[in-house]
């Protein structure tokens, strides 16, 4: 699906916003043979441990893939690294 899609204006931090913080956000995710996250891994910090959770929890709830396949075309668990997700507050 829509990476951007995941993350819904709505879903700033609060605490982030009432620090000003920005970021980027880079994550790795484990996807189950149904396409759902089943884990999420922060691989480079934006530097703020709220917008760092939110991505993590945003994508494992809104994010959906087609799942790897194997050599028979089996549905297979596998790691995925996203676009980084860029936090910018509003001006």
């Amino acid at each position: 699906g829509d990476q951007g899609a995941w993350f819904p204006q709505d879903s700033y931090p609060a605490a982030a916003r009432r620090a000003g913080a920005e970021g980027r956000v880079s994550v790795s995710v484990d996807v189950g043979t149904g396409g759902r996250v089943t884990a999420c891994r922060v691989t480079a910090s934006s530097g703020n441990e709220d917008l760092d959770a939110a991505t993590c929890r945003l994508v494992t709830r809104n994010g959906r893939f087609e799942p790897a396949r194997n050599e028979a075309g089996q549905p297979t668990a596998g790691t995925v690294s996203l676009r980084p997700v860029r936090w910018r507050l509003e001006e």
